[in-house]
């Protein structure tokens, strides 16, 4: 299955995948264009990101290409070869690690401790497996 850009505004391209060419008929009333086929989500996300005005993406695989020697893409590098049960515990680890370190809690930092207790505890992996 392919994945596809999709236009809603001038600034606004959504990441979707599609197992057939998206059409006016199937996607018209979603998109008003469609930017694609990409051969993974880390080239359509490198175009989403840093393709408007670049001369040197002409293509899906000059998106892909450049995606995969540029190192801003490299946590979507490995996400992506990561399973759907490695993703999950790597996002809920990143969020444990966003609560604790940025707390947006106006709370004393003894009640924050004993908060973050009460909310249980994640477990979170070391040594995943990252290539």
């Amino acid at each position: 299955m392919a994945f596809y850009l999709g236009r809603r505004g001038p600034d606004d391209l959504v990441l979707f995948r599609s197992s057939t060419i998206p059409t006016k008929e199937s996607h018209g009333h979603l998109y008003t264009a469609v930017i694609g086929p990409f051969k993974s989500k880390v080239g359509a996300s490198y175009f989403a990101r840093y393709g408007r005005n670049n001369p040197h993406i002409r293509t899906a695989d000059d998106a892909e290409r450049l995606a995969r020697a540029d190192p801003r893409m490299e946590q979507a590098i490995v996400e992506e070869s990561m399973t759907d049960e490695e993703l999950a515990i790597a996002l809920e680890c990143d969020a444990q690690d966003q609560a604790e370190y940025s707390p947006q809690l106006n709370l004393p930092f003894q009640s924050r401790q004993e908060f973050f207790q009460t909310q249980g505890a994640i477990s979170c992996p070391t040594g995943a497996r990252t290539n």
